[in-house]
Order: structure tokens, then sequence, then C-alpha cells
């Protein structure tokens, strides 16, 4: 991709589309690249949210959430 962005930057009216991020750092790596359109589907973007979101915070969300499916279940410790 960085040689796709020289290519294209030397061609006046042409952009780079960087297509289908497997996952949201591709996002972060394709602006950092230049690329001028992203495409992304909703599950990767509904992963922005957690961007610089506190990782102790996270984690206990995390662990509360597992905690809960299992209460749910009707599992019992």
């Amino acid at each position: 991709m960085t040689e796709a962005v020289k290519v294209v930057s030397s061609h006046k009216g042409m952009e780079l589309l960087w297509a289908s991020p497997r996952e949201l750092l591709n996002i972060f790596q394709a602006n950092d690249l230049g690329c001028h359109i992203i495409t992304a589907t909703n599950s990767v973007l509904s992963k922005l949210k957690v961007v610089g979101k506190d990782l102790g915070q996270y984690s206990l969300e995390t662990v509360q959430m597992f905690y809960n499916d299992a209460a749910h279940s009707g599992y019992k410790l």
C-alpha cells in the first residue's frame, strides 16, 4: 500500500481506496499511509467506540460481561 500511495500521488485526480479492512488496526494503517477512501463493515466500525478507552475499565467490563452471561445461563459456582 505504501507503494500504491506513491503511484497514485503522481496522478492528478486519482485516489487510493483501501477496501474491506479486516480489523480496526487496518483503518489506522490506511489513514497513516494516506489512503483517500477506506471502506469498512459495520462490525469493524463499531469497534471505534473503544479506541482510547481505559484498559483497566474495559477489562472490568469484559469480566462483568462473562459473569453476567454465566449467571444468565443458570451456571452456579
